[in-house]
């Protein structure tokens, strides 16, 4: 209405004297309707208005330099007050006065000021309401909107000016892209949190909100992840399980190498998979013909219809240049494949025949008929999917009687009633001490566990890698067969590199428990960055000259090995003096001795001096309660389960690149100025490991060198393992952990003892996907009470996989919020 107004006063500005509208003002014509000057006050205010505004009006070039008219404004005034149209205070404030001195303005006063500026005012300076080139859209259009009630303003499209037909193609272009992605599915650009009017008038409460239950996964879900039967595994059954390949290494990490052979065998394997299928029923007629020339012009007509065949299967791969001759080559090797597969059930029925007591032919398993020796690219074949283990699952089995003669030699040891339960923090005991931090939080893993809805089950995706080194430790140690010669005991060196992200930690973790099911003494040391930095205070070591200790830390060692593994320390053989005169002096063997049995009454101070052995239980409680023992009885333990045969013995140590970063102890006995750090393997906690993984690189934070080092022969342990990874979340410099991977590497051929190096790799296809699938079966994150909706979506699945990269933190950070 009010543009209406408007458009209709601007329309009567403009018309001539002779042709006023209707107005309420009073009119000042004469008896014959002429038009007369006002008099009085009147005309003198219209003079005044008159001579006012004539030099606004009209400028030299001709443009219209006067803007405001009247009080209203044709622009915006940002000095107005809210709800007003521009009130012009200076030039309305003499309108009012001229007013107030001489009455009111009539119509005719208003007509003559318009009719004397109106010639010159520019064609266009009325455009607002419909005149002139600009189509119905002038200056007031910003504010009311283009007049009409029927075009919206709207030009017919031959009225157009080139310019306005490209600007509405382009908006035509804009809304069709707009209509486009809208019927778009899967994950869209933008995905906003928006609550409904509904939700914000819903009654409901927090006690209204639907509690997570096992139903809430799908059956696809349920029935796709695979938990092991028991729980864990031991070494020797994880390292033969079949599990799916994981991804090479990405070529953007500096070694594109590996990953162009990857995409080679991959495009090689869908080429000949694809001949298969689409010469299978062909070659089926060939096994069968007895005719050697039928079959040559059978095949003859197979490589002159393959290529076609296979363009229609695969158009993409059809557009290579050389796509011919790849089908040729593609179906020579299935050929190839299929005869030898034939040739091989031939001899396999051959002989089952003249076995079998009726002369007739025996019935074979594998390979026999036809269809089985056409597949030769294993289509038919089911491909490996992971499985998960369960640590919970593997406590709450029950446990074989120590009393039961029935047993089965290859059962798994029974687990002691430690390692049945959890501590504090929910981490199952089968790992400790991989704890929640109390300053720092959780880990990724523990993490994991702890956002999960589903508090009765703790799992770890079991993956290639974890396959790799169970079956290094296994295979050299001998460790899970019962009645092992000791000429059979060996040890191995593990060394497990990859990026950031995709499952160190978790692999060290799932081996930590499959070696404590499978009888090991397990020490585990999870946080080589703490163990590095904060040790409280070092001190030289007398006995052991060029040594340092670190008394805290080696007392917190003594204190995990009894915690872990009492009932098995308990079955070792003790400790004799000569044993312990490596790490101790006489005065502080002497000193143990008493220590040890100071609360046994039955046993003197004088009687404990003249012992020669003392148990290792007993040795290591010595350990934990003293700080100025605990270096050496820690030394004298571990020396002792180094060279003992009866259980085998593993460490694992993650983040161990940041040993051989720039360290953090100092002392003067090592450097008078204080400059320069003691290297870790000056340090008496840490130098057996280090002597026996023997990794001394080029280029270290510390001068590592091999000066006080055992021979990695002498320092192995006789029987188990010592497995060490990298980390790539602290901050340790790129150079000294390439410099320890070429180090591991150069290792890697040794004769006595070569150095495993085992790469953790990307996550699949498959291992993506199972991983959303136990996500939703546990409740993790949006998954919790997605109903299928993310992990039984292909395109959400694959924008999943896209945004993570195939590293299991950053999918887990996707899969939390919407």
């Amino acid at each position: 209405m009010l543009r209406h107004c408007v458009q209709g006063a601007g329309r009567h500005r403009l018309r001539g004297p002779g042709s006023r509208g209707w107005s309420s003002l009073a009119s000042s014509l004469d008896e014959d309707g002429e038009r007369r000057r006002p008099a009085g006050p009147s005309a003198r205010c219209t003079h005044h208005l008159h001579r006012r505004q004539r030099p606004e009006c009209v400028a030299s070039s001709g443009t219209l330099q006067l803007k405001r008219r009247f009080g209203i404004s044709r622009k915006l005034d940002p000095l107005a007050q809210h709800g007003t149209i521009n009130k012009l205070e200076d030039d309305d404030d003499d309108v009012e006065a001229a007013g107030d001195a001489g009455g009111p303005f009539t119509a005719d006063d208003l007509d003559l000021m318009g009719t004397e500026v109106e010639g010159a005012l520019p064609e266009n300076f009325w455009d607002d309401d419909g005149g002139g080139d600009s189509g119905g859209r002038g200056e007031f259009s910003d504010i009311f909107g283009a007049g009409g009630d029927e075009d919206n303003g709207e030009k017919d499209e031959k009225d157009l000016t080139p310019e306005e037909r490209a600007d509405r193609a382009y908006r035509q272009r804009q809304a069709d892209i707009t209509a486009e992605l809208d019927t778009r599915t899967g994950r869209l650009w933008t995905d906003e949190w928006i609550i409904a009017d509904e939700e914000w008038m819903s009654p409901e409460t927090y006690d209204d909100i639907e509690e997570w239950n096992p139903n809430c996964a799908t059956r696809k879900s349920l029935e796709s992840v695979k938990v092991f039967a028991g729980g864990v595994p031991t070494l020797k059954e994880m390292g033969a399980l079949a599990l799916p390949r994981a991804l090479p290494p990405h070529p953007g990490h500096g070694n594109p190498t590996p990953h162009a052979r990857h995409r080679k065998r991959q495009l090689r394997r869908k080429l000949r998979t694809s001949v298969q299928l689409a010469v299978a029923d062909d070659l089926r007629r060939i096994l069968k013909m007895n005719s050697w020339e039928q079959k040559q012009e059978a095949v003859d007509g197979l490589f002159e219809a393959i290529e076609e065949r296979v363009r229609e299967r695969e158009p993409v791969l059809g557009k290579l240049p050389e796509f011919p001759e790849l089908c040729e080559k593609g179906l020579e090797d299935v050929l190839q494949m299929v005869h030898q597969k034939a040739r091989g059930a031939g001899k396999k029925k051959t002989v089952d025949s003249t076995e079998s007591e009726g002369g007739g032919e025996a019935e074979t398993d594998g390979g026999g008929g036809s269809g089985d020796v056409v597949d030769v690219m294993d289509v038919q074949k089911k491909e490996p999917v992971p499985v998960f283990m369960d640590l919970l699952a593997a406590a709450q089995t029950p446990q074989p009687s120590s009393g039961d003669e029935d047993a089965d030699e290859t059962a798994k040891p029974s687990l002691s009633e430690f390692f049945q339960e959890s501590n504090d923090a929910g981490v199952p005991n089968l790992l400790h001490p991989l704890n929640v931090h109390h300053r720092d939080g959780v880990g990724r893993m523990v993490e994991e566990w702890q956002l999960a809805a589903n508090k009765e089950t703790k799992r770890i995706m079991m993956r290639e890698c974890m396959r790799e080194i169970a079956a290094e430790i296994s295979g050299k140690a001998h460790c899970c067969e019962a009645g092992v010669a000791e000429a059979e005991k060996g040890a191995a060196r593990v060394f497990v590199s990859g990026t950031r992200g995709v499952g160190k930690t978790a692999a060290l973790a799932g081996i930590v428990a499959s070696a404590r099911i499978s009888g090991h003494i397990v020490l585990y040391l999870p946080d080589g960055d703490r163990l590095r930095k904060h040790g409280f205070y070092v001190t030289p070591c007398d006995h052991r000259k060029g040594l340092y200790n670190l008394p805290e830390i080696a007392k917190e060692f003594c204190q995990q090995l009894l915690t872990s593994h009492l009932d098995d320390i308990n079955a070792m053989a003790p400790v004799s003096r000569e044993e312990m005169k490596e790490y101790l002096s006489d005065d502080q063997i002497t000193r143990v001795f008493k220590r040890a049995y100071r609360e046994d009454d039955a046993v003197s101070d004088e009687e404990a001096a003249a012992m020669d052995a003392l148990p290792l239980e007993k040795l290591l409680r010595v350990g934990t309660g003293s700080a100025q023992l605990s270096s050496g009885c820690y030394g004298a333990a571990i020396g002792a389960l180094m060279t003992q045969t009866v259980k085998p013995f593993t460490v694992v140590m993650d983040e161990y690149n940041v040993y051989y970063d720039h360290g953090h102890y100092f002392h003067m006995d090592y450097e008078p100025d204080v400059r320069k750090a003691i290297p870790p393997n000056r340090i008496t906690v840490f130098k057996p490991f280090m002597d026996a993984m023997g990794l001394y690189p080029t280029e270290a934070g510390t001068e590592m060198n091999d000066e006080l080092a055992k021979p990695s022969k002498e320092a192995m342990m006789k029987w188990g393992s010592i497995v060490a990874a990298t980390s790539e979340c602290r901050a340790v410099r790129r150079t000294f952990t390439q410099s320890l991977m070429e180090a591991a590497r150069a290792l890697s051929d040794d004769e006595d003892h070569p150095v495993k190096i085992v790469d953790v790799r990307r996550f699949s296809d498959v291992e993506v996907q199972h991983v959303l699938y136990n996500y939703e079966v546990t409740g993790v994150g949006r998954l919790r009470f997605d109903r299928g909706n993310t992990a039984l979506e292909p395109e959400e699945v694959e924008y999943l996989r896209l945004v993570s990269g195939g590293s299991g933190q950053q999918l887990m950070d996707a899969v939390m919020l919407p």
